[in-house]
């Protein structure tokens, strides 16, 4: 061109290549079975929603649940009616908790609640809520097992804050204690 000024340009749509990011960072969070939370994400927002209640002095309950009996389910009718149990609990506590809390599946049979703006008192209702839908949905028919939970919780006072591993260790010991009493 003789001279003269011009531009070179390089045009690319990058909206596949961005909504591949967040795929890959939605499963990177997300448990594929249950579509919850997986333990890399239950952390994650834990921890910030321990900072925003440090922050704020707002109560915060921590649930540990264990499914009862996965054991047996996968050993004695395979585990394809495992992974429908494990998607029975993650419905449930879709049914007992708010979009609000954080709801993960955290391990094999283990499932993990951080409730926010919760009182230590609240968790007898909680406890009881569980309880009630659990018992809603084992009264399907055509059931070759029914649902059983053992449940630990950990109360996070604002006035005297705890760390997401604290609050876990303290409702997995509670849990394991619950669960031992269905065992005796």
């Amino acid at each position: 061109y003789e001279g003269r000024p011009a531009i070179l340009g390089n045009s690319m749509d990058i909206t596949d290549h961005k909504k591949m990011e967040e795929k890959i960072l939605s499963l990177s969070v997300t448990d594929p079975l249950t579509g919850l939370y997986n333990r890399r994400g239950f952390l994650s927002l834990a921890e910030q929603q321990l900072k925003i209640a440090k922050r704020t002095k707002i109560g915060l309950l921590l649930l540990f649940a264990d499914l009862d009996g996965m054991k047996w389910i996968n050993d004695n009718l395979g585990h394809k009616k495992g992974d429908e149990a494990l998607i029975e609990v993650a419905n449930v506590l879709k049914k007992v908790f708010r979009d609000a809390d954080i709801v993960a599946r955290v391990g094999g049979d283990e499932f993990s609640v951080l409730a926010v703006g919760i009182e230590m008192e609240d968790s007898r209702i909680i406890e009881d809520r569980l309880q009630y839908e659990i018992g809603i949905n084992n009264i399907r028919e055509n059931r070759d097992y029914s649902l059983s939970m053992s449940v630990g919780m950990a109360y996070n006072d604002p006035e005297n804050p705890s760390t997401i591993d604290e609050l876990m260790s303290h409702a997995d010991v509670l849990m394991y204690e619950q669960k031992k009493g269905k065992l005796s």
